[in-house]
């Protein structure tokens, strides 16, 4: 008889997972998605992965290095997103992906708030819209600015969209504006009770056609014919 434990439901201790860049990053991107931008340090992440700091430093560098390389792999999907041949379609569908995106990664929103760069794949994303800016008669640099401008009003957008403690059963900004009085803010306070609580998607989407749209009106040219 054999005195091999296979077969007997005993489990063969194998040597533990090498530790790798694409794992080191795979538990940072876990990390982050669980508890946020706050939640990531080296050590708690060498700690997870049974390894030390340093170890993690010789395979992706530093933290802010690692971030980085989180983005670029979070971001690559974004390269193959369907996107319409209209070219003011084609601009709505991007904003509202990287709306939905920053909605939902609420990391990335934080990393961007603090000045963190975007991942490489997002700036395909922003090449579709300079060539939809161009597609729609505008210059490079008329449709450069066009993206900025989309850009600004949908990360301010995402600001807003964050949950607050409420005052009173009103948001804060509603409760300054109502211990300010009449008398100090007239135009707010008559219109105190409509202040939202914080942006909706439809509000977001309802501000971003109304932008594309003024922005076309003023600055783009002719459109090209389908059959030229």
């Amino acid at each position: 008889m054999s005195t091999s434990s296979a077969g007997h439901g005993v489990p063969a201790r194998g040597r533990p997972p090498q530790l790798s860049a694409d794992r080191i990053v795979a538990a940072a991107r876990a990390q982050l998605e669980h508890g946020g931008l706050a939640s990531l340090s080296m050590r708690a992440l060498a700690k997870g992965l049974g390894t030390t700091p340093m170890a993690l430093y010789r395979h992706v560098g530093d933290k802010e290095q690692l971030l980085g390389r989180v983005l670029d792999e979070y971001s690559q999907g974004l390269e193959s997103i369907p996107l319409s041949s209209d070219p003011t379609a084609r601009v709505g569908e991007v904003f509202v992906t990287i709306f939905d995106t920053l909605a939902a990664e609420s990391w990335i929103l934080e990393l961007l708030e603090r000045g963190g760069r975007g991942g490489a794949g997002a700036l395909v994303l922003v090449d579709r819209v300079i060539a939809a800016g161009q597609e729609l008669g505008m210059s490079g640099r008329r449709a450069l600015l066009f993206y900025r401008v989309l850009w600004n009003y949908t990360l301010g957008a995402l600001l807003n969209i964050r949950p607050s403690a409420p005052t009173e059963g009103i948001s804060p900004v509603s409760a300054k504006i109502r211990d300010a009085g009449p008398d100090r803010l007239p135009a707010l306070h008559a219109v105190a009770a409509d202040w939202p609580s914080g942006t909706t998607r439809d509000d977001y989407l309802d501000g971003l056609q109304i932008l594309i749209e003024g922005y076309l009106a003023r600055f783009g040219g002719a459109r090209p014919s389908p059959d030229a």
